[in-house]
């Protein structure tokens, strides 16, 4: 089975590592919710669609206290989360899709009944 493959920008991202895939997607998500919302409600951090600051990317790879604990086992894990967070602004079609998505009344009331 081919690994799971996006487009970033004009090159193609092939995530051939597990660990680093599920960081990138989960942070992806992340990122979206964010700035759009999740579940009906309001954006927690709507400007990090247009700025971050350089200590708040930094959080998003160490986690204070959690870092010398779980250290470089986890780094490949910790390097998908930077890029999947850090990509969301070259995904606007994923985008589209995430806000198309929250706004579905089937994926609200799922959401509601747990």
């Amino acid at each position: 089975m081919a690994p799971q493959q996006i487009q970033w920008g004009t090159i193609t991202l092939y995530l051939d590592n597990k660990a680093f895939r599920g960081g990138f997607l989960a942070a992806r998500q992340w990122h979206f919710q964010d700035i759009y919302g999740e579940d009906g409600h309001s954006p927690g951090e709507a400007h990090y669609a247009v700025e971050l600051t350089s200590e708040e990317v930094l959080r998003l790879v160490v986690m204070p206290d959690e870092f010398d604990e779980m250290g470089i086992d986890h780094l490949a894990e910790y390097l998908g989360y930077l890029m999947g967070y850090l990509g969301g602004p070259l995904a606007p079609d994923e985008a589209a899709h995430y806000r198309n998505q929250q706004a579905q009344p089937e994926y609200l009331c799922s959401n509601v009944r747990g």
